[in-house]
This record gives C-alpha cells, sequence and structure tokens, in this order.
C-alpha cells in the first residue's frame, strides 16, 4: 500500500465523506439551459442554472466559470459576452454537482441569430436506457471485413484477456465508411503502419498481412515496397535512413547502405569532389583528426556525428538522401530529437547546442527543398523542445514515436504541440508507446482495470484513440494514427475494428467539460470533442507523480443526448445518457 501523510488521510477521508453524502443526496442535481450556444463577437446571452429536485426544477444559486475567458467571459449572474472566435465551456457548480454549457463563438455570425439544443442534464450515476435512437444509414460494405479472420483471432505472443463487461453490447455494429474513389482507406482516420514485421514472417503470413493491411493503412515504413504497392498504389512508403549519424566502420557494418550505413558512400562522393575534405564533415572535441572524432553509441553499434554546417556535408547529404527518396514517397529518419542530445555538448565545431541544432534545422531544410513534394519524416518520439519542433517544420514530417501514451501527465500539452504542426501543414505520426502485448503482460499499473470495458487492453486502446481524435483536424490526410505493432506479432490478429467506426469530421475543438478534485484527491480535467457521427470524451493523466486509475476514481459527466459506447471490436453498446470516467479512460459515443 503507498504510503500516505496523516494530513493526506484526513484530506482523503474528508473527500470520501463529501462523495458520500452526495451519493445519498442523490435527486439533487444541477442543469444548465441551454445546452449549447451558438454566438457572434459581441453577443450576450444569459444561461439559466436549475436545480433538480424531487418537486420539480428550481432556479439555483451556483458558482459561474468559463473555460476561456478570451472566448466567452460569464459573470456571477450566468450573463455571458462573447468576445472571440473559439469554444469554450460555461460552467455552473453547485457544490461536487456542476454543468456545462458549451458556446461556440464565430466571427462572422450575425448578431443575435443563436442555435440551441436541448438542455444537458448533470447525473451523477448512469441513467435507465432510454429507447434507442433511430439507426443511422450505413455506409457501404467494406472491400475487406472488419474483423480478423477467425483463423487468425489469436496470437501466441499475446495470451487471452479474461473479459468483465461493464457495459452491455447491442451486437450492433458502429457505421463504417470509406473515402472517395480514389482510395479504398477511411474518411475519418489516416492509419500509419511500421512494418518490422515482414523481415521475419513466413510467406504465407506475409501475403495474409498484405491482403489484410492493405485496404486499411494510408501510410507504411519499411518492409517490401513493391509488394505494398501492388495491394494499394495509393499507400505512402518511406523507407528507412539515419542522417545525423554514421555507424563506424567495423565488422558489423562493412556493408554500403546509402540509406543507414553510409560511411563508404560517403568516402566515394569526398573522393569526387575534391573541393572538400571529408573531415570537416565530422563533429570533433578536442581536436580536428580522425581521433577527435565525436561518438555515441546508440543500440548497440557506435557511429560517429556528422557536422551540419560543414558546407561539404550539406552537399553531400542533398545528394545521398534524393537518391534514398527516388521512387519513393518520401524518407523515415531515426534516432533525432533525444538522441541528439549527446552531440549537443560544446565541440570544436559549436560552442552550444543552439548553434548546432540551428546548423541541423538549415541542412533538414535544404534536403526538403531538393526532394519537394516529397518530405522527411523525422522521428523525435516523445521529446520535443521548440529546437525539435523547428527541426520537424524544416522537414515537412514528424514521427512522434512513443508519443501517444495516456500515463503522463503531458499529453494535453502534446495535442497542443500537435495543433501546431498541423497548422504549418506538416505530414504528423501519432504513435502509441503500448502495443498489444503491452497491454496485456504489464504489472506496471495494478490499478488499471477494466473500466467501462471488458479489459485493461479495451480501455487503453480506446483511451488512445480518443487522443488522436482530440488532435485530428478535418481533413485527417496528413495526421496519421500508428498503433506500434510488434515484430513478432501478426498485425492483423491484434487489429483494433474501433478504428473502423466512422465518426465523421469534428465539428469542434476539444474544449474542457468539467474539471476538479476526484475521490482519491487526484486533480482531473475532462475533454470532449463533437463530431459528425459520434462525440468524443476522455479524462487524460494530469499530474506525474504516482496515481491510482481505479473505480474510486470516476466522475460522472451527462452527455448532449442518449449515445452508445463504441467498442474495441467495432460494436456499440445500449444508449446512455452520461458515462462515468475513471483517471485515464475515454468513450467513443455514436449518435
Amino acid at each position: 500500500m503507498r504510503f500516505m501523510s496523516p494530513r493526506t488521510r484526513r484530506t482523503a477521508a474528508w473527500l470520501a465523506l463529501i462523495a458520500c453524502v452526495a451519493c445519498r443526496r442523490g435527486h439533487a442535481q444541477v442543469t444548465t439551459r441551454p445546452a449549447t450556444a451558438s454566438l457572434g463577437v459581441g453577443d450576450t446571452i444569459t444561461i439559466q442554472a436549475l436545480l433538480a429536485t424531487a418537486a420539480g426544477e428550481s432556479p439555483a444559486t451556483v458558482d459561474w466559470s468559463s473555460d476561456n475567458d478570451a472566448v466567452a467571459r460569464v459573470d456571477g449572474n450566468g450573463h455571458v459576452t462573447a468576445r472571440s472566435a473559439g469554444i469554450t465551456g460555461i460552467t455552473a457548480r453547485r457544490g461536487t454537482d456542476f454543468a456545462t454549457t458549451r458556446v461556440t463563438v464565430s466571427p462572422d455570425m450575425p448578431r443575435g441569430q443563436q442555435n440551441t439544443v436541448a438542455s444537458l442534464t448533470t447525473a451523477r450515476a448512469l441513467a435507465p436506457a432510454p429507447a434507442p435512437p433511430p439507426t443511422p444509414a450505413r455506409a457501404a460494405p467494406s472491400a475487406a471485413p472488419s474483423t480478423p479472420p477467425a483463423a487468425a483471432a489469436k496470437s501466441q505472443s499475446a495470451p487471452a484477456v479474461a473479459a468483465r463487461p461493464v457495459v452491455a453490447s447491442s451486437g450492433r455494429m458502429a457505421p463504417m465508411a470509406r473515402r472517395s474513389a480514389r482510395s479504398p482507406h477511411f474518411a475519418h482516420i489516416s492509419v500509419f503502419y511500421t512494418d518490422f514485421y515482414a523481415r521475419y514472417a513466413s510467406p504465407s503470413d506475409q501475403r495474409a498481412v498484405f491482403a489484410f493491411l492493405g485496404p486499411r493503412i494510408d501510410a507504411v515504413m519499411s518492409g517490401p515496397r513493391d509488394q505494398w504497392k501492388a495491394i494499394d498504389p495509393t499507400i505512402l512508403y518511406f523507407p528507412y535512413a539515419l542522417q545525423f549519424t554514421v555507424p563506424v566502420p567495423g565488422p558489423k557494418t562493412a556493408h554500403d547502405d546509402i540509406a543507414s550505413g553510409y560511411f563508404a558512400d560517403m568516402q566515394s562522393w569526398y573522393q569526387a569532389h575534391g573541393n572538400y575534405d571529408i573531415e570537416n564533415a565530422f563533429l570533433h572535441r578536442g581536436g580536428h583528426d580522425e581521433a577527435h572524432r565525436v561518438q555515441l553509441k546508440i543500440w548497440d553499434s557506435m557511429r560517429y556525428v556528422v557536422n551540419p554546417a560543414d558546407p561539404g556535408q550539406r552537399a553531400y547529404q542533398v545528394d545521398r538522401l534524393s537518391r534514398v527518396a527516388q521512387g519513393q514517397d518520401g524518407v523515415f529518419l531515426d534516432e533525432f530529437g533525444g538522441g541528439m542530445s549527446g552531440a549537443s555538448k560544446p565541440s570544436d565545431e559549436f560552442v552550444t547546442s543552439a548553434d548546432y541544432m540551428a546548423a541541423e534545422t538549415q541542412l533538414i531544410s535544404q534536403v526538403h527543398d531538393a526532394i519537394k513534394p516529397r518530405f522527411l519524416l523525422m522521428n523525435i518520439a516523445e521529446y520535443w523542445t521548440p529546437a525539435d519542433s523547428a527541426l520537424v517544420v524544416a522537414a515537412g514530417g514528424a514521427h512522434l514515436e512513443r508519443t501517444n501514451f495516456p500515463f503522463t501527465d503531458r499529453l494535453p500539452s502534446r495535442w497542443t504541440e500537435i495543433d501546431h504542426l498541423l497548422a504549418q501543414n506538416v505530414y504528423t505520426e501519432f504513435v502509441t508507446l503500448w502495443t498489444y502485448t503491452d497491454w496485456v503482460n504489464s504489472k506496471t499499473f495494478p490499478s488499471f482495470q477494466g473500466g467501462m470495458y471488458s479489459s485493461p487492453l479495451e480501455r487503453g486502446q480506446l483511451v488512445q484513440l480518443a487522443s488522436y481524435y482530440m488532435a485530428v483536424s478535418k481533413d485527417p490526410e496528413r495526421f496519421s494514427y500508428d498503433q506500434q505493432n510488434m515484430w513478432n506479432v501478426r498485425p492483423d490478429t491484434v487489429w483494433m475494428p474501433a478504428l473502423e467506426a466512422d465518426v465523421g469530421h469534428p465539428r469542434e475543438a476539444r474544449h474542457v467539460i468539467a474539471s476538479g478534485v476526484d475521490a482519491a484527491a487526484q486533480k482531473y480535467s475532462i475533454y470532449a470533442r463533437d463530431f459528425d457521427n459520434a462525440y468524443v470524451v476522455i479524462r487524460p493523466q494530469l499530474d506525474w507523480r504516482k496515481q491510482t486509475y481505479a473505480d474510486s476514481t470516476g466522475i460522472t459527466v451527462p452527455l448532449p443526448a442518449p449515445m452508445r459506447p463504441l467498442h474495441r471490436d467495432g460494436t456499440l453498446g445500449d444508449p446512455v445518457s452520461s458515462v462515468t470516467l475513471r483517471n485515464v479512460e475515454a468513450a467513443i459515443l455514436f449518435k
């Protein structure tokens, strides 16, 4: 059991008492009317806060707040003034009860023109399921099945998970969608696959993977290019390459591979371009000869660090990466982000790391200019500094390895960072940290159980999918979701059909609909985003310190209307009027 100080124990006991009193009270609930409002800049509206009791409804005395005063400000009487374009939540809070009105402010809307919908009722527990809403029109059937072949339903390296159903599934499938005739891929999401599996797979397994993933993915890194393109010529293909380091020649690196082991190719190029000195191509520390070249150990090999400011090195990298990109859709460059920190120490060439990163960014920009409209997909992983951001903007592409990870307090800031990249037209790949087998086998977070889902796997993967939807733009073509499949797990056997459920396009920016402290004394903020066909809510972790994810952390939030929760297998549960989100939990709810 985690140690708690006497003061912490007293605080937890007090919060538990408050929660218990609220549960017993139960019938007293706050609502706001209207539940949503659309205003023009300068418009005003007064939102009502009502207290529901056994005798009916009456005006309530509440505390008012705005999630974003720059968009709309609210006074102590619920009087809202629209100030600038955007979306914000206006929250009425009375003790532990609250309700939020979603306010959208448009710069070009005629003043006084408002569009409202039904009231948003705060429920403290799941309401009885109302009659199901009319079934929406189904899209045309997919060319390929929406679930893996039965024969491949289990992977030997991925043990079965005991089911613990919490929200019953009605068996109804979520609506599936395809893009236009130019591509068989999905309209609401772009899917990226990192193909480390094909190298180790048998020919029959390879064929099964190509046949299943070909109609579903938009881009692939590594693997057999020609076989992927034969399945679908529109799939973007990125060969693996290195750039800021080159393996030191030795028994393991004797091959001449211009993509990654490019030392011999660089020697040949400098010999053919006698106006450049190859020694200037390397970073040095404490001298300017072979003995003083800067070296880094990355994984299992020693690497020389190249000098991005050397005119010869810049000319060489432009030539080399243009050759690597020939006939491809771009080039994947590995090892950036945190891996560059060892090269940023003071050297003979650079006094500060900022000088070094500025030179590297200039080099990358020159390569990108040479290969346009193709681009460099740079792996900066979960590292994100202004220098990293400048680097991927110069490259035109960002591979954010390990970044879509729910057990961190940085997820909301990462969504904002992705907004920045997409606004600059950077192809961005959002990569999950945990794979299928990690969720099944890990004991790192023992309190992370199924929650509203059948297993920790389902809960975790839907959190990561909802995280993608928090940042996706109206056109997902330049923002890809990577499920990070493993080299020893056949990807079609662990595919998540929920990816194919057509949420449609986002109708608003993500915004906070509830915030506070839960019964476990942990801060929470619940984000929501409305889509054409679905409503997505997510509760990310907000603290880097040790957390609990148990049922005791649940916070109930109302829904704008009864909706059906999406499950990992692509089915929809019965309609609900509210959902209870534990720490690190999400729901994708179909209208």
